[in-house]
């Protein structure tokens, strides 16, 4: 009518008469994803951060508490048999020593080293079956990892990493006691396969060992520290240690104090200082994914994502206002919430490191 075009409904209307609350609405939402949506993401993290914390602080066994004998009378079943594995004979330097170690401190027991070629001759002849898995493995380390559990089932004994040593005049029967099965708590949470000791024969080696074949590939191994950690090694044996329905009154978890196992985030523990064994520098087969997963984000995803996110929100302050019509936040809301969270980070790292 006279030039102007009337809506042609009632819902027009009502359209066009909430346009402008509509659009106020959507300018309000935007402003405060604009200032809170990377604060979300921070939550989120600090939340898991918490989780991880408590976990490694209340979840583990007490080192203090630890009785290796059940009974008054401790006499060991274990076979006394030292069993450690490399790729050759030829040691790296700060391993050299190693064995001699063991040696020494174990006057008595049978040490028994394991080469690569060694463990591909043992797996042949005693568990062919195994054999075309053992093959297929991608990557050395998991061949490493399965084949402690053969030798322990097959033989009997103790199995301990080459980075792992016992302390002078300190022996590894005050650890293993009068138990038919040993495996060692980590210092953040689960069950390692770095230092284990069993009979020969042992109901849940036996167990364990029927479970790697169908771990060896899963949908979920996409990365490579992840797919070491869960064919064969750590997370596998953590896992299969919860499924098996044996009887585990003859088992003994050791807290990872009194294994002598300071936790990766943490550059000393007191906690160790009383343990037979004590630890070199390990973790050989370790590459950058290893490194993310280990000391980002099991040790310090807050304050990696404290950064990035500063980062990025500091970058969208500056833009603010040159690209869209968006008001800047408020100046010192801005600074008082970064200089909070940075502080908030820096108590948690420095919480991670204390011994």
């Amino acid at each position: 009518v006279n030039g102007v075009m009337l809506p042609s409904s009632i819902y027009d209307i009502k359209t066009a008469k909430d346009k402008p609350l509509i659009s106020t609405i959507n300018v309000q939402i935007r402003n405060l994803m604009r200032n809170c949506r990377m604060s979300f993401v921070l939550l989120a993290v600090g939340v898991l951060q918490l989780v991880f914390l408590y976990i490694e602080t209340q979840g583990g066994l007490s080192a203090g508490g630890f009785r290796a004998c059940r009974e008054t009378t401790c006499k060991q079943v274990i076979p006394k048999i030292i069993h450690q594995t490399y790729k050759t004979d030829k040691l790296p330097e700060n391993w050299a020593e190693t064995p001699q170690t063991w040696k020494d401190q174990h006057t008595g027991w049978t040490y028994e080293f394991w080469t690569d070629e060694r463990n591909y001759n043992f797996i042949k002849e005693n568990y062919p079956d195994f054999l075309p898995t053992y093959e297929s493995y991608p990557y050395g380390i998991q061949r490493s990892d399965a084949v402690r559990y053969f030798i322990l089932h097959h033989y009997g004994g103790v199995y301990a990493d080459l980075d792992i040593q016992p302390k002078p005049g300190r022996s590894v029967s005050e650890i293993i006691g009068d138990a038919e099965l040993v495996l060692p708590q980590t210092p953040n949470f689960g069950i390692t396969n770095a230092f284990m000791a069993s009979v020969n024969g042992s109901e849940f080696m036996e167990f364990v060992i029927k479970q790697l074949p169908s771990h060896a590939n899963k949908w979920y191994q996409v990365v490579r520290h992840w797919h070491i950690m869960t064919s064969a090694g750590p997370t596998f044996l953590w896992a299969q240690y919860s499924a098996w329905k044996g009887d585990k009154t003859k088992s003994l978890v050791v807290p990872a104090g009194y294994w002598g196992k300071c936790s990766i985030c943490k550059s000393r523990c007191r906690s160790v200082e009383t343990s037979p064994l004590q630890h070199l520098t390990g973790n050989s087969w370790f590459s950058i994914d290893s490194f993310i997963f280990n000391y980002v984000i099991m040790c310090n995803p807050l304050p990696l994502a404290v950064t990035i996110v500063f980062i990025v929100e500091l970058t969208m302050y500056l833009s603010a206002g040159k690209t869209e019509k968006v008001p800047k936040p408020d100046t010192k809301f801005f600074v008082a919430k970064w200089i909070a969270l940075f502080a908030l980070a820096a108590v948690i790292a420095y919480w991670k490191q204390k011994p």
